[in-house]
């Protein structure tokens, strides 16, 4: 075996691209530990302004975790016991439990299969007088199609609140991702093409009094939002955090190139039919690869055989959260049959800043000489 299989490529390497700025890391932290500003300091407050700007909304607000991120957001919208929210099956786990634990219900549509997101052609049957909020996830970094989803979302006068966890970066017809919703949510988790050195979340809010609000609710107070009674706690996002993530933002345009062209070897190699599928990217809409997939009707052949070559790769979502067991909580609205599909056959590579591009390119030979060798078997 050559020297290049014996070493184990791995989907992320988090050290590597921490090295540019730790030198800056290491003099800020010992600033932070000798100052005794630990929470809510200048830190925070210079990241939400810097990521309010360049996501274009009024202003922005940092938690403890992507999770609390989305509690507090639908809080905000509105979201209450017996209420609904419209989502994907295809999704991690976080995105239901913020509705569950506000006690409303999560209604799953079905995904569209060329990027894994939501289908907005089937959210219109799924709205009854309960559903208070449409909750679209904007998957591995690719933009859910926006603008159908938001022109039903005000011809039923409900709330748009985008989980955006994995999508920092990505741009839908020119438009941040954060700057779609009423509010959108970032989580801050260590394999996050953002990432702190812990966990930490953020709200992007279009509207300043929702921003006031939540300051309030992560501080303890509690405050009627609605003709609802919201209980307050313990979400700040903490100064190292905060430090972290403003270095690495700093570096984030550098680091999203590395991924492209990760991803641009990626494409060179394998069929389109087997891969993320964007309508027209001359249109402003930019992907940012937090995962790059496969789609393999043989996936876990595929998977085998990439490990025997000492290459890492990921499922995701499989099977689909309507499998969950807190299903319990929740409702289909029609079949799930593209989230199923996906659940079965999608795999992820490895994609990330330090990733070598010859690696890159022994993966995707690899990955396409199987992809072309399953179609003309299917075809025999």
């Amino acid at each position: 075996m050559s020297e290049q299989k014996k070493q184990r490529v791995a989907r992320y390497d988090l050290v590597t691209p921490m090295l540019p700025v730790k030198d800056q890391i290491m003099t800020d932290f010992e600033q932070i530990l000798m100052s005794g500003q630990y929470i809510l300091g200048d830190h925070c407050r210079n990241l939400e302004r810097d990521m309010a700007d360049e996501c274009g909304v009024a202003d922005a607000v940092g938690v403890a975790s992507g999770s609390e991120a989305l509690y507090l957001a639908l809080a905000m919208a509105g979201v209450r016991p017996g209420t609904e929210v419209i989502t994907t099956p295809y999704t991690f786990e976080a995105t239901i439990e913020a509705v569950i634990m506000l006690h409303a219900r999560p209604v799953f549509v079905d995904i569209r299969p060329g990027d894994l997101n939501i289908d907005h052609e089937k959210i219109e049957a799924a709205i009854t007088p309960r559903t208070r909020a449409i909750l679209p996830v904007h998957i591995f970094g690719a933009p859910a199609d926006m603008d159908p989803i938001l022109d039903i979302a005000e011809k039923h006068d409900l709330q748009m609140v985008v989980d955006m966890a994995q999508a920092w970066g990505t741009l839908y017809k020119g438009r941040p991702c954060g700057s779609l919703g009423r509010m959108s949510t970032l989580s801050f988790y260590p394999t996050k093409n953002l990432p702190g050195i812990g966990d930490g979340g953020m709200i992007f809010c279009r509207e300043q009094a929702d921003a006031d609000r939540i300051r309030q609710l992560r501080g303890h107070k509690a405050l009627w939002i609605n003709k609802n009674l919201y209980c307050g706690w313990n979400s700040r996002l903490d100064e190292v955090q905060a430090m972290v993530i403003r270095h690495r933002l700093a570096h984030f345009a550098e680091e999203q190139r590395d991924r492209d062209r990760v991803a641009a070897i990626y494409d060179a190699r394998i069929p389109k039919r087997n891969r993320l599928a964007v309508e027209d990217l001359d249109d402003g809409t930019k992907v940012t690869y937090h995962q790059y997939w496969v789609r393999c009707k043989a996936r876990d052949r595929l998977q085998h055989r990439l490990d025997s070559e000492g290459i890492d790769t990921g499922v995701y979502y499989d099977p689909p959260l309507h499998h969950h067991p807190l299903m319990e909580y929740c409702r289909e609205a029609g079949e799930l049959e593209m989230a199923e599909v996906a659940g079965r056959e999608v795999l992820t590579l490895p994609i990330h800043a330090a990733l070598p591009f010859e690696t890159a390119e022994r993966i995707a030979t690899l990955v396409g000489e199987f992809l072309l060798r399953q179609e003309d078997a299917a075809a025999d």
